[in-house]
């Protein structure tokens, strides 16, 4: 059985709306109705998750009992010459569908697999890990996460669409994949920087931060400062009315794009700084988070900015 959970949109955390499939021939003619459907942008389709959920729960990868029978790999930035149709691996049966950035000269896409069984909570990272793997890292690694949404295939306004499928290959076997390829999740977590020992990291970070000779910027407002990013604030006021919208998380990732942003430019930015910006982002949308701890989150974003930015 193949199953799917449906969501209205990317903000929509309702687990209940759940299709099953007695066999792939029957999952695989959803696919393909549904990429007859004309729509103006993604902001007008539903998305699909192979997660499947426990009753009455919200969409959080606590809340994940395991991936229905196949998984997704979406792929947008990698270069393929000549016919797309026969680059891809041809090992394993899969249907591949244009995503709504797709263009003709640089074609995006998601690849579709069956898979022989249910991948269950506790595997799932580890099987991801072994996926991508096999495919020669050909997927964005953000799809590891449990709970990951794709948009549906759809006829794109000004998109290059296109779905087939390749019927030649296996279904890949979960438990076959993963014996192959050895996962850490200790590994895959920690990045260069944090292997290192701790006097290393602190050396390291001091140079960094002195290499912050920057000093010609100055803004009024977070609307003038050319460290936000605009786009991620534009979400943020999307979501900020909605409850279990994961809008604290989002002030989070403001954070950090502030951060990473002024330090690739060489500018010794604070978290005081940091945090004055977000508490004005959040001042226009309601003041939800005028008594939490900013600051914390603030010097956690900067750490994060200089030890993960690329300074010259």
């Amino acid at each position: 059985m193949y199953s799917l959970t449906i969501f209205k949109n990317r903000y929509d955390n309702k687990t209940h709306r759940r299709m099953d499939f007695d066999n792939w021939s029957e999952f695989k003619s959803l696919f393909y109705q549904l990429s007859k459907q004309p729509l103006a942008s993604k902001e007008d389709a539903n998305l699909i998750s192979p997660a499947t959920y426990q009753p009455n729960t919200t969409r959080k990868n606590v809340n994940v009992v395991d991936w229905g029978g196949w998984c997704a790999v979406d792929v947008d930035e990698h270069n393929f010459e000549g016919d797309l149709k026969n680059e891809l691996d041809s090992r394993y049966t899969y249907i591949c569908y244009s995503t709504a950035s797709s263009r003709e000269d640089f074609p995006k896409f998601r690849l579709v697999f069956p898979l022989t069984k249910r991948v269950g909570s506790d595997s799932i990272k580890h099987f991801w890990y072994a996926l991508n793997t096999e495919l020669n890292s050909i997927g964005d690694k953000q799809t590891k996460d449990l709970s990951r949404m794709y948009y549906v295939p759809a006829t794109y306004n000004g998109a290059f669409n296109f779905i087939f499928t390749n019927t030649g290959g296996s279904h890949i076997d979960p438990t076959e994949l993963m014996s192959k390829w050895e996962y850490s999740e200790k590994k895959d977590n920690k990045n260069f920087m944090d292997r290192l020992p701790e006097e290393w990291q602190r050396q390291i970070l001091d140079y960094r931060k002195d290499k912050m000779t920057n000093t010609n910027v100055v803004w009024s407002g977070y609307e003038d400062c050319p460290f936000v990013n605009k786009r991620l604030v534009k979400d943020f006021k999307d979501i900020a009315h909605i409850d279990n919208s994961g809008r604290y998380a989002m002030i989070y990732k403001i954070m950090v794009s502030i951060a990473s942003n002024a330090v690739s430019k060489q500018y010794a930015i604070t978290a005081n700084e940091i945090e004055t910006l977000c508490r004005e982002i959040d001042s226009h949308t309601g003041n939800r988070y005028e008594s939490r701890p900013l600051h914390v989150e603030a010097n956690n974003a900067l750490e994060y900015a200089y030890k993960n930015g690329v300074i010259s």
